[in-house]
């Protein structure tokens, strides 16, 4: 049986507490952690990857998703027109290589700060306490 994968940087993150992961939260099942080639940028309220050229990697949270038509429909809806939802392949601390849905940011980052962590939730404690 073929799973879907869904491949988290920011707000969704396991550790990021947002209210709206409690309407999936029986349809998702935590994997690990992984690793993905991109770039992230501080959007404002939530970050951006962007697959961008380059050696940077994101840091991510990877779930299994168990009913995948619904969970995608409430975090398509949450995520909006700035992102688009595409599969890449997505590297676990295990070694094994999922081939997850991630959403991408759609948008020029031009004026946008990036960001130096490869983990948006470093970053978010780091620039909290600077």
């Amino acid at each position: 049986m073929q799973r879907d994968y869904l491949f988290t940087y920011g707000t969704l993150r396991k550790n990021y507490n947002l209210k709206l992961k409690e309407k999936v939260a029986n349809d998702i099942t935590y994997l690990g952690q992984a690793k993905v080639t991109a770039s992230l940028y501080d959007i404002g309220k939530y970050p951006g990857a962007i697959k961008e050229n380059t050696d940077d990697e994101v840091i991510g949270d990877v779930f299994v998703l168990n009913d995948p038509e619904k969970v995608l429909k409430v975090l398509d809806k949450y995520e909006g027109e700035e992102f688009s939802r595409k599969k890449k392949r997505v590297k676990l601390r295990s070694g094994k290589s999922v081939n997850a849905w991630i959403y991408w940011y759609n948008q020029k980052p031009l004026g946008k700060r990036r960001i130096p962590y490869k983990d948006y939730l470093n970053y978010l404690r780091n620039k909290n306490t600077a």
